[in-house]
């Protein structure tokens, strides 16, 4: 016969077995939603109002429930693919400009700041050609 602490303890292990098993349910469940949610409160608050208009979409599943990522697309224009990327790992957010040339291997990634700054490193990619406001331009 077993000692009375010992059922205690399977007993407690087995209802904090069943918690954690819960909780990660529960996160794998709203992991997409709270990627996105995430995205578009970042990305409003680093690039303002205009944000409003990106349309994200989650990206895979890594760690749900310490990884929160997604992307949107800013089209192609002069041969290169524009995506913003989100992430927030461990409490550490961070909204990168992925440029990826259509028919080569080519891609370049920087860390986006501010709107400033996203307009920046936009100029100085072939596809500003494309989206110059000076030239008529529209991404």
């Amino acid at each position: 016969m077993s000692h009375p602490i010992m059922v205690a303890a399977a007993k407690h292990l087995m209802v904090a077995e069943e918690r954690r098993a819960a909780a990660r349910e529960t996160a794998f469940r709203t992991w997409g939603p709270r990627s996105i949610t995430a995205a578009s409160k970042y990305a409003r608050h680093l690039l303002g109002a205009d944000a409003a208009t990106l349309d994200w979409e989650i990206l895979g599943l890594l760690s749900f429930e310490e990884h929160l990522q997604a992307y949107a697309s800013l089209g192609t224009r002069g041969g290169q693919h524009l995506e913003l990327y989100y992430t927030d790992q461990g409490g550490t957010e961070r909204l990168l400009l992925r440029v990826s040339c259509v028919t080569c291997p080519s891609q370049h990634v920087h860390e986006v700041t501010s709107m400033d700054q996203l307009g920046q490193m936009l100029a100085r990619t072939p596809a500003w050609q494309s989206i110059d406001p000076h030239a008529g331009g529209i991404l």
